[in-house]
């Protein structure tokens, strides 16, 4: 995996190879420039300014990424250790004693659950962002680079077609070997550290209720809204708004959820 020197140091050399290409076409069509300028402003140079933005938009939000998913492997680590240790003093405690030990370890219990639903969020979070990131930027620089080529005039788009395919071509090859570089190995990453609470969510006797297709169950969850939807049963759970947990097969707390509405008989 490169580090983030290295892909500035990528993003710095396609800068360079553009400025230079640039450059030498200009350079090549003085001509042509000068006779179109001769009858008013004439079309706008082909610049790097989509591509520089592009890139800079990108490497921002991978920072941020990146600082997200170090806090939150920080944060479980925190937590895994005060559990150990809790554990570890723990053992010694007699068996008469097993409801004050279940209440000593209570709040490092809701914080596994907490941490798991923050990561659970944090994955979609990151998979949303990833997609909407990459598409999109490859879709606006191909965009940008299209307007600035269709503003040239025919002799500069012929001079500069080769050019054009090139920056697109490297454009589309560098979002996807940051993808690869960067997002995929911090997706990975992200993965690890949830499979890693997950076992000790089992070993510890902690799962999720899974609420979502089944009837209603009081003992269980908290219908938070109720919907009308013909297609699904009376009190059948629709969505799971805030995921419920279970310690050693009781309640350790409700899921909050959203289920159909109870349909009421047509007055006559």
């Amino acid at each position: 995996m490169r580090t983030w020197f290295e892909n500035e140091a990528i993003l710095e050399r396609v800068r360079q190879w553009l400025a230079l290409t640039e450059d030498e076409l200009n350079r090549a069509g003085d001509s042509p420039t000068e006779d179109a300028g001769a009858g008013g402003d004439g079309p706008p140079p082909v610049g790097l300014l989509p591509l520089v933005e592009a890139f800079t938009a990108l490497r921002h939000e991978l920072k941020l990424q990146t600082k997200s998913a170090r806090g939150l492997e920080e944060t479980v680590q925190t937590a895994l250790a005060a559990l150990d240790r809790a554990v570890a003093d723990l053992r010694g405690i007699p068996s008469r004693e097993a409801a004050a030990v279940e209440r000593a370890l209570q709040p490092f219990v809701m914080t596994l659950v907490e941490l798991d639903e923050a990561l659970d969020r944090g994955v979609r979070a990151f998979v949303a962002t990833e997609v909407q990131v990459l598409e999109r930027a490859a879709d606006d620089l191909e965009r940008a680079l299209a307007e600035r080529f269709a503003a040239l005039s025919a002799w500069q788009r012929w001079r500069a077609r080769n050019w054009h395919a090139s920056a697109q071509q490297i454009g589309r090859e560098q979002l996807a070997a940051l993808s690869r570089q960067v997002m995929a190995p911090l997706r990975e990453g992200y993965e690890l550290i949830r499979a890693r609470l997950q076992r000790l969510l089992a070993e510890q006797g902690i799962r999720r209720l899974d609420c979502v297709g089944r009837a209603v169950d009081p003992t269980q969850m908290t219908v938070v809204e109720l919907v009308d939807d013909p297609q699904a049963a009376p009190e059948t759970v629709l969505e799971e708004l805030r995921p419920g947990y279970l310690w050693r097969d009781r309640v350790l707390r409700f899921a909050e959820v959203r289920a159909v509405r109870r349909r009421t008989a047509p007055e006559n």
